[in-house]
């Protein structure tokens, strides 16, 4: 077998986690949260991965030749689904610097449905931290499916077409936050953060 035809093979292999992986499953679930808790968690998920979410796999795309840099970017990545996971579940986000451990040891139930050794495998974490190399194929087929499952449009505000499609998302959700009561300014901090 040839190195390429290996690496294809391998590819396959590991894509079939993130496959596998059911995305958003308390929606299909029928879990539900008081309104405005609902709206308010919805609302901030959408938000962090349209916004960051977006730019950690535009970081993982565009770093192939910077494997480090590839490497830091998934963990913050695994990090901040870890955080939307938390906001959908009605938990305070977990701090900064417990995510990944938080994931690790008690997977995912809300963003996908993962155990810490599923995320381990799909981020690619037993490679060598500062190798030559990182493994992203299988980050990029779960974040497809993600943007496929939410329930809701996620527009690319990284390209010029998605910052008018953010703007529309943001007129639509002014007036979802005002009819569960909520004031939209919730979303202030996480817009200056971005």
């Amino acid at each position: 077998m040839t190195p390429e035809q290996k690496h294809a093979q391998d590819t396959t292999e590991r894509a079939t986690i993130a496959n596998r992986l059911t995305a958003f499953p308390s929606v299909r679930g029928g879990h539900a949260m008081p309104a405005p808790q609902a709206v308010e968690a919805w609302v901030q998920a959408a938000w962090l991965m349209l916004a960051e979410g977006r730019a950690y796999v535009e970081d993982l795309e565009g770093g192939a030749e910077q494997p480090q840099m590839q490497q830091a970017a998934k963990l913050r990545f695994l990090e901040q689904l870890l955080d939307v996971d938390q906001r959908l579940a009605g938990r305070a986000p977990v701090d900064d610097a417990h995510c990944l451990a938080v994931a690790l040891e008690y997977g995912m139930r809300e963003v996908v449905d993962s155990s810490g050794p599923d995320l381990i495998e799909v981020f690619g974490l037993a490679e060598e931290f500062g190798g030559d190399t990182c493994r992203v194929d299988e980050i990029h087929v779960l974040w497809e499916r993600l943007l496929e499952a939410f329930p809701g449009e996620l527009p690319d505000r990284l390209v010029a077409e998605g910052q008018r499609d953010m703007l529309r998302t943001l007129r639509v959700w002014a007036p979802l936050a005002r009819a569960a009561r909520l004031d939209i300014g919730f979303l202030a901090p996480f817009m200056k953060a971005a």
